[in-house]
């Protein structure tokens, strides 16, 4: 029976979640997600209204709420074949421990018409914009604990995905419980919603070095938060950082029909210095 790898065979680029479910350019490994339990539904227009851009900022302000159709719906689709898996993240999070042990099962076992799974599963630990208190340091240790047994046999990999403050004990507990990848980071918590872009790079860019100076050469790290250019892949870079993911900048809708306004940044970052 597989193993989880040490390390995931990741392109330079990661498109995040839920952008990674429309945009896939070439040269990158997309975010599936993120997925829950049980359907979240909520009408396109309702959810697009929740978005503010601030242009003199650089920063994006949402509450979308993690709406999707449910992890089962993509089960069934990657089993009929109508939702490639094989090479792609999926991210899920959970609102209970119950939930969790569910996404990461169904996960776990989830394969195409050709036999194969899901490259790794990202846990969504940090949204913002799901109404709930995040867990404690037991309640991640189960967690973890839970995500590592499940995924690990069936040769899955596993990521945790990060706040952008107070990531320090959430961050120790996985990379116990045997957790080797790190997504930094997620979106800050502001009255709006969740805040990305510009203003989350210095986070990120902190985060990024605490965990290498913390966890050693052996972490895989992703770094996300305000990439839109190739000098921003350098910054993130210098830092240590082993990968960079896109999120906002992928909030345009002209990315559906060409990859012009991210291939630069993603063609600089599969340069090797």
């Amino acid at each position: 029976m597989p193993e989880a790898p040490d390390r995931l065979a990741l392109s330079p680029v990661v498109i995040s979640a839920p952008f990674g479910n429309y945009i896939q350019p070439a040269g990158t490994t997309p975010t599936l997600g993120t997925f829950t339990r049980h359907a979240r539904s909520g009408r396109v227009w309702r959810i697009l209204k929740t978005v503010r851009y601030y242009p003199r900022l650089g920063a994006w302000v949402n509450k979308i709420g993690l709406r999707n159709p449910g992890i089962d719906w993509l089960n069934a689709r990657a089993a009929g074949g109508r939702k490639p898996i094989a090479g792609r993240l999926v991210s899920v999070h959970g609102f209970s421990p119950g939930d969790w042990r569910d996404l990461l099962e169904t996960a776990a076992a989830m394969r195409d018409p050709d036999g194969q799974a899901m490259l790794g599963v990202e846990l969504n630990l940090s949204c913002p914009n799901v109404g709930h208190a995040a867990a404690d340091v037991p309640a991640w240790r189960e967690l973890f604990n839970v995500a590592t047994d499940a995924l690990g046999p069936v040769g899955v990999g596993l990521i945790a995905k990060l706040p952008p403050v107070r990531y320090e004990a959430m961050a120790e507990t996985a990379w116990a419980a045997g957790v080797r990848c790190f997504h930094a980071c997620n979106t800050l918590p502001v009255p709006g919603g969740g805040l990305s872009g510009t203003p989350l790079m210095p986070l990120s860019l902190r985060c990024i070095v605490w965990l290498r100076e913390t966890l050693g050469d052996d972490a895989q790290l992703i770094a996300g938060g305000g990439i839109s250019k190739p000098e921003h892949v350098d910054a993130y870079r210098d830092a240590s950082a082993d990968h960079f993911a896109l999120g906002t900048v992928c909030m345009d809708p002209r990315l559906l029909f060409s990859d012009r306004k991210v291939r630069a940044t993603i063609d600089h970052a599969d340069t090797r210095v």
